[in-house]
């Protein structure tokens, strides 16, 4: 069959039913093309905790997730709890589930809108004008469509998410998260958080790829511009264990920071 025309692409990462998602192949990541990236991941457990708060006068400071299993292109059921709801903090989680087993959850924290913000006094790089074309890498098999390739739009300033890191790369969500629903700036940040590992990977010793278990996005206030700024890199100090570390910025200056705990991917998961 042949590859499906952008045109031709699922109207989003997700189509809603009743108490729970379709995923699109809008979702698929690199490491099997059945399994969601993390991006949609995180984006989907941003959305159900979003839905369940519903507070304009709190903004996310704090968003942390847990991939426990791989998350199957399949429908999923999601739930979200309230678990503190004060005037001026709030705490929220959120789970995944597939045929009745958690896969992934989040919690996250929330505190109240940012006031009198600080003049920025760090120079924004500007985004470059070409798109880069993931898909188009002669070593990597992307599915197509799928998140790397096609739910996002990167540009790049140096490195690549093909190629090891550092790397620093603009990038905006290119579709909407959910079908019949604009993200909100958090969904969408959300939904772009897991790209640090992406954009600063590394190999282990004996040039085996690592793989992120969780995602920590942290916030000094909510994004206001759909692109963000991705200056990602990995540290380790074993064979078998690393960090990547994200700085972010948006197109009105510095935003948070992303943290990845990684592991030697399991030769299943291999390239």
């Amino acid at each position: 069959m042949p590859p499906l025309a952008p045109n031709e692409y699922p109207p989003a990462l997700f189509l809603p039913l009743n108490g729970g998602v379709e995923s699109t192949e809008l979702t698929r990541g690199p490491w099997s093309h059945g399994v969601m990236h993390g991006g949609p991941i995180c984006g989907l457990l941003a959305w159900a905790i979003e839905k369940r708060l519903n507070r304009d006068d709190l903004a996310c400071t704090r968003l942390t997730v847990e991939i426990l299993s791989g998350v199957p292109v399949d429908t999923l059921t999601t739930s979200s709890e309230i678990v503190k709801n004060g005037k001026q903090t709030a705490v929220a989680e959120a789970s995944i589930s597939h045929q009745g087993k958690l896969l992934a959850r989040a919690t996250s924290q929330w505190l109240a809108q940012p006031q009198q913000l600080l003049a920025n006094s760090e120079e924004v790089p500007e985004i470059p004008i070409e798109r880069a074309d993931p898909g188009s890498h002669p070593d990597m098999e992307y599915p197509r469509p799928g998140f790397n390739a096609d739910a996002v739009e990167l540009r790049i300033l140096s490195g690549s998410t093909e190629e090891p890191g550092p790397g620093r790369i603009w990038a905006r969500l290119d579709h909407r998260l959910v079908a019949g629903e604009s993200p909100s700036m958090f969904q969408q940040i959300a939904t772009l958080s897991d790209l640090g590992a992406a954009v600063g990977w590394e190999h282990s010793d004996d040039d085996q790829p690592f793989i992120n278990t969780d995602v920590t996005l942290q916030l000094l206030r909510p994004p206001q511009s759909e692109w963000v700024l991705f200056e990602s890199y990995s540290q380790r100090v074993s064979s078998n264990l690393a960090c990547c570390r994200t700085t972010l910025m948006d197109l009105n200056g510095p935003l948070g920071w992303v943290l990845q705990s990684q592991m030697v991917a399991p030769e299943a998961l291999q390239f």
